[in-house]
């Protein structure tokens, strides 16, 4: 919604529960800069703070303020937003009784020089503030109290006692502590009990009046409801735990909990869950049965794990702590179980899985986020098996995969410093003679396979396509180069090709351009486009199954390069009846790196050697 629409909304409600010199449309000028601020994530306490100054402070003027805002801005705009309101508010309460506190000292010490002017003015002051008043002897009976006290504590009428047995004790032990410490001013939040029975939360400045002797008098003590406020911060609180859609709680609630629960050195086991397929109901029947479908499970999950803890960490995700060392098997098939029941939803009977991953945990000490990262580890390499899947934790799996995602991760650096560079292999004929280079990637210790398939991980396909391309092209030789699934598939990849031969002034001919046989059939075009620019388009990692038969049946295929030699004697010999089959199509075979005498007993025509 537009800014200036919510600062139109906001002046609206704000004119309504206040009074305020400012003119409706100057207020709303003010109001659509400090909307932008709210958006920007600025100055969300300093609006509070000026709503406050600019004296609208009616007795609904805040929770107005966040029905117009809350529907724009999330829980932790509209709380710092109230924090400032409440403390510019508690400030400016402060300050009224600071005033208070001077003028009634200022009646008892004047009280004999001028009796009759001190006497009226401090009845004013008493009788028409809002804050509550009640002033103490030293042994802490109300001598006096104001109207605005006996309605904040559900009094009608000025009762005979004014606060309950328990209160007034607890009242007149602190202003005894402040003789005892000399100490003259205490402020404090209080739950005091109302007529009814009723608590009310209060802030109370308890002071104590000295005579002009400098020995204390009595005490006063200044009460200012705040229960309105409280409730609102213990909202906000409970919204920035809980997961809005489902009720339970969010990461950072269950974290708190997670911790708390390690702490104690008990066994516990932690499963974290995703929710399989949801994609397919979101884009199937619209995203309100998505969310319909993870309230659903939430509510199963509960059902089925009622001692459990359950929280909702991410979009499809959840995690569920329970005490002990349950088995997991036991403990997956139950909630399998739990959510195979299809609900209806526009009529279709939808029901999900999940896949788990598990981790056992005991002994204080363990740090949450390492656990909760643990059971996520797992759960990836759960569903790389599929859907509906489990998996226990595993420290060497779960190192060697922190180990390559490290490695993964710091590819983007790797660049930048140039640690990755381009290698070259001689491809020849099988009867001799030097054919073509074949371009590889080389990262340290780690091989061309590899880094390929990193930069398709982190979306680096295009950037690692064209360092080859424009290496390989700029040696003025012809060149073999291995592009990987994600450089294969690529709508632009023709574009990139076409580029790279223009600048470096490399004819097409001389380019062997071989794409992963696994990224077909998505990657079909490229082999015909290519081929039509004057490249020879090749397949590898070819092991001669129905879809790479099938693509090299009907594409312009110039040759294929053979995957790694299976070692099993059925597969080896599948290979040896694959070779003659494809040649005898036309199509040039590469094999390698191997023994030749081995690839010229498979019949291939060329070999790479390393």
């Amino acid at each position: 919604m537009p800014a200036e629409s919510v600062a139109q909304r906001w002046a609206a409600v704000l004119i309504e529960s206040a009074y305020s010199p400012m003119s409706r449309r100057k207020l709303t000028q003010h109001l659509e800069e400090h909307a932008a601020r709210l958006r920007a994530g600025q100055a969300a306490v300093a609006v509070g703070e000026w709503l406050v100054r600019k004296r609208f402070t009616g007795p609904d003027s805040l929770r107005r303020t966040l029905e117009v805002l809350g529907p724009e801005f999330p829980p932790e705009v509209l709380g710092a937003l109230a924090s400032g309101y409440v403390r510019a508010t508690r400030d400016q309460l402060f300050a009224e009784q600071e005033k208070v506190k001077n003028s009634l000292l200022k009646a008892v010490e004047d009280a004999q020089r001028e009796l009759h002017d001190s006497e009226a003015r401090f009845a004013q002051v008493f009788a028409t503030t809002a804050v509550g008043i009640a002033i103490f002897d030293l042994d802490g009976a109300v001598v006096e109290a104001n109207e605005a006290l006996a309605a904040i504590l559900g009094h009608e009428e000025m009762p005979k006692e004014l606060f309950t047995e328990a209160d007034a004790a607890a009242l007149a032990a602190a202003a005894r502590r402040m003789v005892e410490s000399s100490v003259d001013t205490d402020r404090r939040e209080w739950e005091l009990t109302r007529d009814n029975g009723d608590t009310v939360w209060a802030d109370v400045v308890l002071s104590v009046l000295r005579g002009s002797d400098g020995l204390p008098k009595f005490h006063v003590a200044l009460v200012e409801d705040v229960t309105e406020q409280r409730m609102l911060q213990e909202w906000l609180r409970h919204q920035s735990l809980t997961d809005l859609l489902t009720g339970l709680p969010n990461r950072a609630s269950f974290t708190d909990k997670l911790e708390s629960a390690l702490a104690t050195g008990e066994p516990h086991t932690l499963a974290y869950l995703d929710v399989d397929s949801l994609t397919i109901v979101n884009d199937g029947l619209g995203y309100a049965a998505g969310d319909a479908v993870l309230a659903e499970v939430a509510r199963r999950l509960r059902l089925a794990l009622p001692d459990a803890v359950v929280a909702r960490v991410g979009g499809d995700e959840f995690v569920v702590l329970v005490h002990g060392s349950p088995d997991v098997a036991a403990l997956a098939a139950l909630i399998d179980e739990e959510l195979s029941e299809p609900v209806y939803l526009q009529g279709a009977g939808v029901a999900v899985s999940t896949s788990i991953g598990f981790v056992h945990t005991s002994g204080p000490g363990a740090d949450p986020t390492v656990v909760l990262r643990r059971a996520h580890s797992t759960l990836r390499r759960a569903e790389a098996g599929g859907k509906r899947q489990w998996g226990l934790y595993d420290h060497e799996a779960d190192a060697a995969d922190r180990t390559r995602f490290a490695r993964i991760a710091s590819m983007p650096g790797a660049f930048e410093n140039g640690e990755i560079s381009v290698e070259y292999a001689p491809v020849s004929w099988i009867s001799g003679g030097q054919a073509f280079q074949e371009a590889s990637l080389r990262w340290g210790d780690t091989r061309h396979d590899d880094v390929v398939a990193y930069a398709d991980a982190l979306g680096l396909a295009s950037r690692t396509g064209t360092l080859l391309l424009r290496d390989a092209c700029s040696r003025g030789e012809p060149v073999l180069i291995r592009l990987s699934r994600d450089q294969s598939r690529d709508p632009d990849l023709a574009a990139h090709v076409r580029a790279a031969l223009r600048d470096c002034a490399f004819p097409a001919s001389s380019l062997f351009l071989a794409l992963d046989v696994r990224a077909m059939p998505d990657g079909a075009e490229n082999l015909d486009v290519l081929h039509d620019m004057g490249v020879h388009v090749l397949l590898h990692e070819f092991g001669g199954g129905f879809a790479g038969l099938s693509t090299v049946d009907r594409s312009p295929v110039w040759g294929v390069r053979l995957a790694r030699a299976p070692s099993e004697r059925l597969a080896r010999q599948g290979l040896a009846l694959m070779v003659p089959l494809v040649r005898s199509a036309g199509v040039h075979v590469i094999g390698g790196p191997g023994d030749p005498d081995e690839l010229r007993a498979l019949g291939v025509d060329l070999v790479v050697s390393r």
